[in-house]
């Protein structure tokens, strides 16, 4: 409970130091989200269309935070999606989150309705 809570709290402060990054802060974590989300790409749809694997394309930062936090704490549990998140530091998830967040969604692609709590 106390790991949750204190990635909770991570979580917290990487959503606020996203909009506080300067513009070469952003640029330069936007091209490092690049990089690393092509890892998500081989799972994840690059353009966002859902075929059973969820839409993470253009989701919204606090969404993809809160999904990431929920997998690196184990509260959320998928074997590849806890590993890669497990694995990740701060600045990775806050530049996989700024990346992805700032994709825009593909003509025709349903919305996300991917995170949330975890199912009981």
């Amino acid at each position: 409970m106390r790991r949750v809570l204190s990635w909770c709290l991570v979580a917290a402060a990487i959503g606020a130091s996203t909009t506080l990054a300067t513009d070469d802060e952003q640029q330069r974590l936007l091209r490092y989200g690049a990089q690393l989300a092509e890892e998500c790409f081989t799972c994840h749809r690059r353009d966002g269309v859902d075929v059973g694997i969820p839409n993470i394309t253009s989701m919204a930062e606090q969404e993809l935070l809160t999904a990431l936090t929920l997998y690196k704490t184990g509260v959320r549990k998928n074997k590849v999606v806890t590993s890669v998140a497990a694995s990740l530091t701060e600045e990775q998830i806050r530049a996989l989150v700024m990346y992805l967040s700032s994709r825009k969604k593909e003509p025709g692609t349903r919305g996300s309705d991917v995170v949330g709590l975890p199912k009981k």
